[in-house]
């Protein structure tokens, strides 16, 4: 059983498959990990629980020692407490919601392990026993504090790739210019593009104590709304418009795809930064020298190739979309092409001579 934790940040079902083996293990209908901290979002997982199970331990503030027994007894790491313990709590303060809670999902018997108690995160390991299965035994206590560190070694490892899937995520982003910002699942920043870190400002957004905030309070809550709204995945896409001496800047939050079995340190939002400027200096000159393009269809080329739409570049350039439009069918002609992306690609091609 220790290598199916120590193989589960590998395999695609591997934390569901060691619990399950754990659970048969020590008799129980079901084994529970759950992770509580500022550096992740609320983890907790059951085998053959319902998702209304979670949503049920979160209303009910399942997480406070005042409300969950379980919670109140917990010992040091890696020290094994059950139903001798619970019921200790219990005889001083019986939380009545938390005992609706347990009984409505026939788990108010079990034993539990605290794996890692950090000043930001909490992890624990239990084994939940229905009515049926009754009290825990010596022997399958016993087996919980055997695969303890196993389990524990296996979060660390899982963390570890979190991170480094981050990094790499930054590199791919860093490699093609984008200027990113990503955010984990509880809108912490985790790593920030050079090309980024260029379009910081006080009249942009800064990343202060570990997030992402804008100066004026007016713009700063529709930035955590579009933030809010792509965590949560209300709107997997959301915009929202900066204005600058400079010129406007176009920030766009992305959700990243979720996987079942991550404990929050993974990115989970992609800030994107656009910006006129971004290709800076005379790109507009050169693109124009290259193709023989006008000041205004330079502008053009410069805002496709940094990934804006036609309705964005319309927005920047004060103009109707229609008018984009018909610049961009010129700028087609001029530059012997059909579609943006040849568009993009030669434009890129230019550019990249003109930084050399």
């Amino acid at each position: 059983m220790k290598a199916l934790f120590e193989s589960a940040p590998f395999e695609p079902n591997g934390w569901d498959t060691a619990l399950k083996a754990l659970a048969s293990a020590t008799g129980s209908a079901r084994a529970q990990l759950i992770a509580i901290g500022e550096d992740q979002t609320l983890f907790n997982w059951a085998t053959d629980m319902a998702q209304d199970y979670v949503d049920d331990f979160i209303a009910i503030e399942g997480h406070r020692a005042d409300v969950n027994y379980r919670v109140a007894a917990c010992a040091r790491p890696f020290e094994v407490t059950w139903e001798h313990h619970y019921d200790a709590v219990r005889a001083v303060n019986a939380n009545d919601a938390y005992l609706d809670h347990v009984r409505r999902w026939d788990a108010e018997h079990g034993a539990q392990m605290v794996l890692a108690n950090e000043p930001n995160s909490f992890f624990g390991l239990a084994a939940l026993h229905s009515r049926n299965d009754g009290r825990t035994t010596e022997e399958q206590r016993r087996v919980l504090e055997q695969v303890g560190p196993s389990a524990l070694s296996a979060i660390r490892l899982q963390r570890a790739l979190e991170h480094r899937g981050a990094e790499m995520l930054r590199n791919s982003l860093e490699a093609m210019r984008n200027a990113a910002i990503l955010l984990d699942s509880t809108g912490r920043v985790c790593a920030v593009t050079p090309a980024a870190e260029a379009l910081l400002g006080s009249e942009t957004v800064q990343v202060r104590s570990g997030t992402l905030r804008a100066m004026r309070p007016d713009v700063d809550a529709s930035l955590q709304n579009i933030i809010g709204s792509a965590l949560d995945n209300r709107k997997p896409t959301s915009e929202l418009w900066l204005r600058t001496v400079r010129g406007p800047t176009l920030l766009e939050a992305f959700t990243l795809p979720r996987q079942d079995w991550a404990f929050g340190f993974a990115p989970r939002v992609i800030v994107t930064m656009k910006s006129p400027l971004g290709l800076s200096g005379a790109h507009p000159d050169r693109l124009g020298a290259a193709f023989g393009l006008t000041r205004a269809e330079g502008e053009i080329v410069s805002l496709l190739v940094q990934g804006h739409s036609r309705q964005q570049i319309a927005t920047i350039r004060g103009v109707s979309v229609q008018t984009v439009a018909s610049q961009l069918r010129t700028i087609f002609v001029k530059c012997d092409v059909n579609r943006e992306a040849e568009l993009v690609s030669i434009a890129r091609a230019v550019i990249e001579m003109a930084a050399g």
